[in-house]
């Protein structure tokens, strides 16, 4: 065996590559695990979204859902959102609120005013909220301060707002 030198040290190439892989292979491993979980956390918002979306659609049609209290509201949209989420949602990843508003007035965040309300003859005004909640498949965002799970909000609006010919129509009739 020779004896050892800086220079046939440095003219040696073996295990190169494998110290180069030690060092780069849990760089690529992180960004590939990151790349998942975001990819995940994509499709859980977009799975709440059109759950949401497919849930509320079929209170629109319905006349009489304006009539119910917020509670029965907010047991039928849990519900629907839990049947339309392709099994991805259960009760346990989301919370659903339900503000009723007596008129477009209320929603603003107008005071009670009998003169006024009895004037105001726009419909009821839903405003449902859902708070998603998603653990992390990986205990990288853990690692970093994140938690361990993401959250998002979804808000929509159910209403019908008035326009000028409807209440013109209305002084006709």
């Amino acid at each position: 065996m020779a004896p050892f030198t800086w220079r046939r040290l440095l003219r040696e190439q073996a295990g190169v590559t494998a110290v180069e892989t030690a060092l780069i292979l849990p760089v690529l491993l992180f960004g590939v695990m990151m790349l998942f979980e975001l990819a995940r956390i994509s499709l859980m918002i977009g799975v709440g979204n059109l759950a949401l979306e497919r849930a509320l659609q079929d209170f629109r049609q319905e006349r009489d859902f304006y009539e119910q209290t917020p509670e029965v509201l907010q047991a039928a949209i849990e519900q629907r959102l839990i049947d339309s989420s392709y099994g991805f949602l259960t009760e346990n990843n989301f919370e659903v609120d339900v503000l009723a508003f007596d008129n477009l007035r209320r929603l603003g965040g107008a005071e009670a005013d009998e003169e006024n309300d009895s004037d105001d003859r726009s419909p009821p005004v839903l405003s449902v909220t859902v708070d998603l909640t998603q653990t992390f498949m990986t205990p990288l965002p853990a690692l970093f301060g994140l938690g361990d799970a993401f959250q998002y909000q979804y808000r929509q609006l159910l209403g019908n707002l008035t326009s000028e010919s409807d209440d013109e129509e209305q002084d006709d009739a």
